[in-house]
Parts: C-alpha cells; sequence; structure tokens
C-alpha cells in the first residue's frame, strides 16, 4: 500500500499567524520510526508536513496512484484543531487513517464529551465551564481539577482546593490557551487508560494499564511529568477481570457514541470506593513507543510494527476503493 503520514511541524506556513497554536505535536523520531515500521511491513511510504503545502503534497502523491494517508496531523491553529486535516482529506475524497472530523471535534471539546457520556449513561465526573475568573464559583466543590476545554497532553492541569487557587487557574488557562477552562470534580484514587484499535465487530480494547502512582490517591500526571519525567506504567493492570472488563466496556461505549473510528484512548479514574469514571477519550491516541497505548498494544502481543499495520488495515477495510490497491 501506498502511505502518506501527514503530521504537523512548520507551524509557520500558514497565512496568517494567530496566538492560539496548538502546544501538542509528535516528534519527528516518532513519525521517522512509525515510517521505518510502516516500511519494513512492505509499504511505500511517504510523509507531509500539514500546512500551507499540504493540497500539493496531496495532489502530487495521489497522482502517482491510489494510497491512504496515515493521520498524524494535531492541526497548527484554531478552533477544533484535530478536524482540519480530516476535513481536508475528506473534502478531497481522500482515505485516511483514524476518526472522521466530528469524532474529533466532538472528543476534542471535553464538555461536549462529558455531556453525550451523561445521555448514555457512562459514568463521568461533574464539571462546569468557565470563561473568566469572574464568574460565579459557588457550585463548585473541592478538590476539583482545573484544564483547558479543548487540549491533550495533560496541558494546563491543575488541581485546586479553594476558589483562590480556582480563580487563578482559570485566569492562566484562558490567557495563555485562548480558550474557556472546564472545572470538574477531582476523583481521588486511581488512575488508568484502556487504548482500543478496530471498529465495529472488529473492535478490539487492549489490555487496561494503570499509572504507578505509589498509592497516592491525589496524584495526577501532568505534561511535565509525560514529557520528561514518565509515571511508571503497570500493564495489565492489578485490579479485578470483572473490574477491568468494566472499564473495557465503558471505553468501547464511549467510542461508540462519539462516533470514533480505528483507535483512541480512554483516560480513567477509580475512587477509593471503586466507581469507574471515564475522564475523557482521546480520538488521536499518541503513537509515542513508550506512551501508554503502544505499551497496552505490546503487552496484547503486537510489536510496534505490527500495531502499525493494524492501524493502516483497519482503516483500509473502511474504503472499497482500496481493496485491489
Amino acid at each position: 500500500m501506498r502511505i502518506l503520514i501527514v503530521y504537523n511541524y512548520d507551524f509557520s506556513k500558514v497565512l496568517f499567524r494567530h496566538p492560539k497554536q496548538t502546544k501538542e505535536i509528535y516528534p519527528i523520531e516518532t513519525i521517522n520510526k512509525i515510517a521505518d515500521a510502516l516500511k519494513i511491513k512492505g509499504h511505500y511510504v511517504e510523509t507531509a508536513d500539514g500546512n500551507l503545502e499540504i493540497i500539493n503534497r496531496l495532489k502530487n502523491f495521489f497522482s502517482r496512484g491510489k494510497g491512504i494517508v496515515f493521520n498524524l496531523s494535531y492541526g497548527i491553529q484554531g478552533e477544533d484543531r484535530y478536524a482540519h486535516i480530516p476535513s481536508i482529506l475528506e473534502m478531497l475524497g481522500v482515505p485516511y487513517t483514524g476518526s472522521s472530523p466530528e469524532g474529533h471535534t466532538l472528543a476534542l471539546d471535553k464538555a461536549v464529551a462529558k455531556i453525550i457520556f451523561r445521555y448514555y449513561s457512562i459514568p463521568t465526573p461533574d464539571f462546569q465551564v468557565f470563561s473568566s475568573s469572574d464568574q460565579d464559583f459557588s457550585n463548585i466543590k473541592f478538590p476539583a481539577i482545573v484544564k483547558p476545554l479543548k487540549e491533550a497532553l495533560s496541558l494546563g492541569i491543575t488541581v485546586v482546593r479553594n476558589v483562590d487557587e480556582l480563580k487563578k487557574a482559570v485566569s492562566r488557562i484562558t490567557e495563555e490557551f485562548h480558550q474557556d477552562a472546564i472545572v470538574e470534580k477531582f476523583i481521588r484514587g486511581r488512575e488508568f487508560s484502556v487504548g482500543i484499535i478496530g471498529n465495529d465487530e472488529d473492535l478490539e480494547t487492549l489490555p487496561v494499564l494503570e499509572f504507578d502512582f505509589g498509592g497516592d490517591p491525589d496524584a495526577i500526571q501532568t505534561t511535565y511529568l509525560k514529557r520528561h519525567k514518565p509515571i511508571k506504567k503497570i500493564c495489565p493492570a492489578d485490579i479485578p477481570e470483572e473490574t477491568a472488563k468494566r472499564m473495557q466496556y465503558l471505553t468501547k461505549r464511549a467510542f461508540h457514541v462519539l462516533g470514533l473510528r480505528d483507535y483512541a484512548r480512554a483516560d480513567i479514574r477509580m475512587d477509593l470506593d471503586g466507581n469507574i469514571y471515564i475522564l475523557e477519550i482521546n480520538s488521536q491516541a499518541s503513537l509515542v513507543e513508550k506512551g501508554s497505548f503502544v505499551t497496552a498494544a505490546k503487552k496484547a502481543g503486537y510489536s510496534y510494527e505490527d500495531l502499525m499495520e493494524k492501524i493502516i488495515k483497519t482503516a483500509i477495510k473502511r474504503y472499497p476503493c482500496l481493496s485491489e490497491a
């Protein structure tokens, strides 16, 4: 199969630069590793930066034959950034991996996702959304967790224990990220992730992974820890089989109700009484080799090369035009 990996690296190649540029980006080393993995599996692979030049790159690549885009784009700037490249690909009729623009948009907006979860009886923490520190915080119960409404990678996340801390956190998020802050009940307990890959009857949940906080129920993952001091991962998690199955079931439900495709990863907390809550689901789960999604996939028996091949084959099944490519 001919594969064009599309990612974001050069953020300067836009018509106009805005202050709200994404802070999430794939390391070039990971892009190269994914390309190498696909080549090992026998695919022809090129890479392209998803910026102003992307349509010309797409025209050039697909003028030479059928193929598929391996979408690793987080977007450059503006609203609903995960959806930007998929929207272009949809408009042009180009096959690609991963969720649709709608799926990415629903998952990235934490409040919208949680409203949908509640409608379908998927447990998620109570929450409110704030646009400034001057609003009424009287209904907030502490401790609470504050984060940007439409970010991933734990960017801007913090736990607050009183109104003063809450106001500072909301102000920081609105000023730094140029978006609203979501404030939700902090679930004291343990933290897990569940990866998911496939579609419909082929949907597979990966082994439940736990982040080892050393028994501290108040610990959280921050961006700094993820990037510089990764927390020890336990996979499969040391929990009863019934609990693991419940987490996997809720992940499948969340995946379905948001209309996601191909692969994703749910973030989960379990409180001190054993109650399970879906915090959010990342529609563009990181494929960094030491990340939780890849770690769980390896525990399920996938090599890195096998996992990249699985994602490609999962996406190809959705495109009859590629069946003979």
